[in-house]
């Protein structure tokens, strides 16, 4: 851990020359097309989660601009990733995000595929006078590789290996153990905003005290070590139970301090005039609440069992995660407009305990996944929840949220991509406190050969 951390320092200059960029990027047709050839087409991408695909049969969808990927895992056991195109005439096989099937059937004229993309049977096929090659007209393979939790896809091969890829960050990710986690939540929002001003947005916390401002009543992002990695990855540790140093500090604890701290049966009056003392205190407390339900934190230091670790992983996906939970965002392109893009958010959840435990209670509280309590078994009536698909519009009209501090980050963004449209808007210009940003947009420079 120590060796893959080792340079993560404050932002309070950048490790990084700021060179700064122009809009080009967010704006340009002709840079959309660049990406889809260069960078898309080339990089390992999160097609989805290890959870939605653990057992055979089991199948998810993963778009990408104009292209759709099926994975799935066969009866052998084995996981494999195909283009989600009927080799007929092209139809799409696959609608939904995810599910359970025996075979893939063309809607329309109804071929039938295998789970690993062999073509089985195609209706009235003596009728074809060129006859039906089924070798050759097998779903289109993609490659693909499972690890940390995650599932991978690549659509050209190329040399770098998905280990060498993840190797600055899998030491940290894997002690997380995604792979033993349950998807609670999935969203996607469709956004008037280029993908990749969202991942500047989760890549600085510069704009976090003016438009999150309750996040001073929990977190230090004033001054939280940051992480620049190989292959275009960045990091952020983010101190919680604490209030943020950048204001005031107060006698007694915050509103959300305090429900950290009865979280974990502690007074909120002991800490006033001393609340510097509620960090240490609530990692404590929750070694001893797990140690009573029979959990260890033995893989982790006191500092993950109160702080938020963000993994940014190029190009697309950030990484948020805790000892009980992980929030998987993705930014994607839209398919022809570089000005929309949607954002995929899941929540994951490790429970603990059997299911025979699932109906007990301690001290009548229901625990879930989020630093505050920890989880109960997972219920035996447990279900994976579909997708619920909505727009920007939805989040900004309160008909739907994706949390408070995302909501406020999405009602922002629209109006970012209005303003770099404009003929007085020529180039982004960054602080150090941006140099994540800065670092993300030399490796996708780097990657696009600008």
């Amino acid at each position: 851990m120590a060796t893959a951390f080792s340079h993560a320092h404050a932002p309070d200059r950048s490790p990084i020359a700021i060179s700064n960029f122009d809009k080009q990027r967010y704006v340009s047709a002709e840079w959309m097309e660049r990406e889809r050839t260069r960078l898309w087409a080339t990089t390992w991408l999160v097609a989805g989660v290890s959870a939605d695909l653990r057992e055979p049969g089991q199948f998810i969808t993963f778009d990408i601009g104009a292209e759709s990927i099926i994975v799935a895992r066969g009866s052998d056991g084995m996981l494999r990733a195909m283009h989600n195109a009927c080799t007929h005439r092209g139809t799409r096989l696959v609608t939904e995000p995810h599910g359970l099937l025996k075979k893939f059937v063309c809607p329309y004229h109804a071929w039938i595929y295998g789970l690993d993309g062999s073509l089985e049977s195609v209706p009235g096929e003596g009728r074809f006078s060129n006859g039906v090659p089924k070798a050759d007209l097998a779903l289109k393979p993609v490659e693909v590789e499972e690890s940390l939790g995650m599932v991978f896809v690549r659509l050209t091969p190329g040399d770098l290996s998905l280990a060498d890829f993840l190797a600055p960050l899998a030491e940290a990710i894997g002690t997380y153990r995604l792979d033993l986690m349950d998807v609670t939540n999935d969203q996607s929002v469709s956004h008037l905003c280029n993908w990749k001003a969202i991942i500047d947005n989760f890549a600085e916390l510069y704009h976090v005290p003016f438009l999150h401002p309750i996040h001073r009543r929990m977190f230090e992002c004033a001054t939280a070590p940051i992480g620049l990695y190989a292959h275009g990855h960045t990091a952020v540790f983010v101190e919680g139970g604490v209030t943020d140093s950048g204001f005031p500090s107060a006698e007694v604890p915050s509103d959300m301090q305090a429900l950290q701290l009865e979280a974990f049966g502690l007074d909120p009056a002991e800490f006033r005039g001393r609340t510097d003392q509620i960090r240490p205190a609530l990692q404590r407390a929750k070694r001893a609440l797990a140690a009573e339900q029979g959990l260890s934190y033995d893989g982790f230091t006191d500092a993950q069992l109160t702080d938020v670790w963000q993994f940014n992983l190029f190009p697309n996906v950030i990484l948020s995660v805790t000892p009980e939970s992980a929030w998987l965002m993705r930014s994607r392109p839209d398919s022809t407009n570089p000005g929309c893009s949607h954002f995929d958010m899941l929540t994951l959840v490790r429970f603990h305990g059997s299911q025979g435990e699932q109906n007990e209670e301690v001290d009548g509280v229901t625990r879930i996944g989020t630093h505050f309590r920890l989880n109960g078994a997972r219920p035996a009536d447990f279900r994976r929840p579909s997708r619920d698909s909505f727009t920007h519009e939805d989040i900004l009209a309160g008909h739907k949220t994706m949390t408070v501090t995302i909501d406020e980050d999405i009602s922002l963004l629209g109006r970012v991509q209005q303003g770099m449209a404009s003929s007085g808007f020529e180039r982004v210009w960054l602080s150090d406190e941006e140099c994540r940003v800065q670092h993300y947009h030399n490796t996708l420079d780097a990657c696009l050969g600008v």
